[in-house]
């Protein structure tokens, strides 16, 4: 499997808060089936978290890549960011400032959860144009999207990737965001399952239980496209399907 949210970068964000901690994380992904991840702190944040690309972040991801090969801890780390969207997105885009998944064309994006929807549509239209490709976080916890979810069918027809939360499957995040986490699987309407993990104790990177409930409550091939194949062709930067247009 495949994470390409997950917050194992140490010390930036309020995820991983040491190196231990992100050691632990991986070992953790490793053991439940992960073979790569995605690290992706918080950025632009505001009042909170910077992490735009710099040297010095650049360097937080190589360092800890290195320290995962001298702890023999097989994962593969790629680099990148979970965007928090602010007027100055598309530009911050345009000037280099963010990180995509992987050095691929995707971005991964995230509202505040009762931002309106007219804001999210506009600010997705603007990085799309600005030449990334959207992937919404955790879409399923956002207000406007639990009170009319056909919004998300319409982001699917706009080329636009979503990625669900496991926790959200579990009751995680409240009651909204599991029913509309569910009907999102039940509908076909995502492109793929993150972890969103921020420790080894909570919100952690282990991903079986997700790839079994989702086998369990659709088929095994929809649990290996969302957790597999789907991550891998972005890592790629290849094109990618929503579930509903591949089964």
């Amino acid at each position: 499997m495949i994470d390409l949210h997950c917050h194992i970068l140490p010390g930036v964000d309020d995820g991983s808060s040491s190196e231990e901690e992100s050691c632990r994380m991986a070992r953790l992904a490793v053991e439940s089936g992960v073979t790569a991840v995605c690290a992706t702190p918080h950025c632009n944040v505001p009042g909170c978290f910077d992490n735009y690309r710099t040297e010095a972040l650049e360097e937080r991801f190589l360092r800890l890549a290195r320290l995962l090969r001298e702890r023999d801890i097989p994962l593969r780390l790629y680099a990148g960011m979970e965007v928090y969207v602010t007027p100055e997105t598309p530009r911050h885009l345009r000037e280099g400032k963010l990180l995509t998944l992987g050095g691929s064309r995707y971005l991964l994006v995230e509202f505040g959860f009762e931002a309106p929807f007219s804001f999210a549509q506009r600010m997705l239209e603007e990085i799309s144009a600005a030449g990334a490709v959207p992937v919404v976080a955790h879409p399923e916890r956002y207000r406007f999207a639990q009170e009319d979810r056909g919004c998300l069918l319409r982001w699917i027809e706009a080329g636009w990737a979503l990625q669900i939360n496991k926790g959200s499957l579990f009751g995680r995040f409240g009651r909204r965001a599991a029913r509309t986490a569910h009907w999102c699987l039940g509908e076909g309407c995502m492109h793929l399952i993150g972890s969103d993990a921020h420790s080894p104790y909570r919100r952690t990177p282990w991903l079986e239980d997700a790839r079994s409930y989702v086998a369990e409550y659709t088929a095994p091939e929809i649990a290996d496209f969302l957790l597999e194949e789907n991550p891998r062709h972005m890592l790629e930067n290849a094109p990618i399907r929503p579930v509903l247009a591949q089964f």
